[in-house]
């Protein structure tokens, strides 16, 4: 379907796809892992150039048997590859609808990423990307790449957040906002390893960046093991 187009001049592509492919794969996707880029590559070769490829990053949906938050951590991981961009989708899902109707959100994301990196309209871009996490005592102290100026966490009973010790078992986290990194903790683990958040088929968005873009789902053990993987 694509190829009749390739002789034209494409300035750029945006790409929203991936919800069957959670159905064919297990926490590390490896066939989705290795076909995305080489798709991408592939549509570089013929076009020519290295065109910019912007994609969304699907939204929570109830039945995915808890493994979109995985398949979510699959899809940031493109964003290291040159000239790719990922919208975050976190809070315009619907989580009883695949397809969820708003969608001017989504182009209003994407227009950002090409109106920044194509046409030079300096602005944020993008929601808080999950950068390390460092212990301090008690306390993960979690730093994010793309924070604009400054984070923001939304009113919401459950922070969204969870950490766990070197067992591996998670507990619901408390969160106190630092503005350029955020402190967590639980009384339930006094000595945290692993930080997660929005780490399931139904998670809410409760971090944003002060321009209003939502961060992307996490999991810093799952960070350590995709990393370990790609090398």
């Amino acid at each position: 379907m694509i190829h009749p187009i390739l002789p034209y001049g494409i300035k750029g592509i945006i790409w929203y796809q991936g919800e069957s492919n959670i159905e064919q794969g297990g926490p590390d996707f490896d066939v989705y892992r290795t076909l995305f880029p080489l798709m991408v590559d592939d549509l570089r070769k013929k076009l020519g150039h290295e065109v910019p490829f912007y994609y969304a990053q699907i939204a929570p949906y109830f039945n995915y048997n808890e493994m979109l938050p995985y398949f979510q951590s699959i899809q940031k991981s493109f964003s290291k590859i040159s000239k790719m961009g990922m919208v975050t989708t976190l809070d315009i899902g619907e989580k009883f609808d695949i397809h969820p109707s708003n969608k001017h959100d989504v182009g209003d994301r994407f227009s950002r990423l090409a109106l920044n990196r194509q046409y030079g309209l300096e602005m944020v871009d993008s929601g808080s990307l999950f950068k390390n996490a460092i212990t301090k005592g008690m306390n993960l102290n979690v730093y994010f790449d793309h924070i604009g100026l400054g984070l923001v966490m939304t009113e919401n009973k459950k922070t969204w957040f969870e950490l766990a010790g070197e067992d591996k078992k998670y507990y619901n986290a408390n969160v106190i906002n630092k503005r350029n990194y955020l402190q967590i903790f639980s009384e339930k683990v006094p000595n945290p390893k692993y930080v997660r958040y929005a780490w399931s088929d139904t998670a809410s968005a409760t971090l944003y960046n002060e321009e209003g873009l939502p961060a992307s789902p996490f999991s810093s053990e799952h960070e350590l093991i995709i990393n370990n993987i790609s090398k």
